[in-house]
């Protein structure tokens, strides 16, 4: 019998569901050896949505050659998506050394044996606060050079059907017409269920423009968030074998009403600028 948590994870890793959190936050996964996904995000009380097909992948890459959909959005609908698997997770919750905010973290491994690119989702959130903080890091462990296009830093199904929510999204000068993905540094946006006011409010932590979209998949709706968009901008990051890249950081924030989600949003932001925790926008 596995003793600890990464020996039951390298023992059962076809169908592990494993759950992360605090006494604010619950992040569900599912970890199982096909494509590993992101189940739900929500605070300890809330109802939990009815079973749903979450079909979006845990991670979401698209490199230079490879497979995707002529229409696909930004951040979704990859053929590397799919390939990639689970290889191991860890957890940790920094002490403290002072007066201050305490951190879980958490690091989900993906590897895909058919290019050798390892995907690491990087999660953190601050003791007590309701926010998810997230983002992606490749590295290439294959032998030849690749070639990565988008990178989404938060990939989200399960959320109440479209028809169950109000979307609200900020504004700014480099606002596009007729479009759900909103652009413009450090974007925001929020999903709010009209039943019960349970909020999802975001923001992408980018010096540059960044791109989010809601759309619904398997009568449910998704979020994605990510940071610049390579494909508007004709972008790509060619990694060497052993080079790593990381996507912008971005934060989920859950509250009931838009004010009980921005109230969540701005004691994160309080936490993460202290700078002796190592976990500001600069943060490696």
């Amino acid at each position: 019998m596995p003793q600890s948590e990464s020996e039951w994870a390298n023992a059962f890793p076809w169908s592990l569901s494993y759950r992360w959190g605090h006494s604010a936050l619950a992040v569900d996964f599912d970890l199982s050896g096909d494509t590993a996904r992101l189940v739900c995000v929500r605070r300890p009380g809330d109802p939990e949505e009815g079973k749903a097909d979450v079909l979006l992948p845990l991670v979401d890459v698209v490199l230079l050659g490879d497979g995707s959909g002529w229409s696909r959005p930004p951040f979704t609908g990859s053929a590397l998506g799919e390939r990639l698997r689970y290889r191991a997770h860890r957890s940790a919750f920094e002490a403290e050394d002072g007066p201050g905010v305490r951190w879980h973290r958490l690091v989900v491994e993906l590897r895909d044996p058919e290019s050798g690119v390892a995907a690491f989702g990087e999660y953190a959130s601050p003791d007590g606060v309701s926010v998810l903080r997230s983002r992606v890091r490749l590295r290439n462990e294959g032998v030849a050079p690749v070639t990565v296009r988008p990178v989404g830093s938060l990939l989200l199904g399960g959320l109440p059907s479209p028809d169950e929510l109000t979307v609200f999204q900020g504004r700014d000068e480099w606002l596009a017409e007729c479009r759900w993905p909103a652009d413009g540094p450090l974007t925001m946006g929020a999903l709010q269920c009209r039943a019960d006011a349970r909020t999802w409010l975001w923001q992408i932590e980018s010096a540059s423009r960044g791109v989010w979209e809601a759309g619904e998949a398997a009568g449910r709706t998704y979020l994605a968030l990510g940071g610049p968009a390579p494909d508007e901008h004709q972008g790509s990051e060619v990694l060497e074998p052993g080079a790593e890249f990381a996507s912008g950081w971005v934060a989920l924030a859950l509250g009931t009403g838009f004010d009980g989600a921005l109230a969540e949003l701005t004691a994160y932001r309080r936490a993460v600028r202290r700078p002796r925790l190592g976990v500001g926008p600069g943060a490696s």
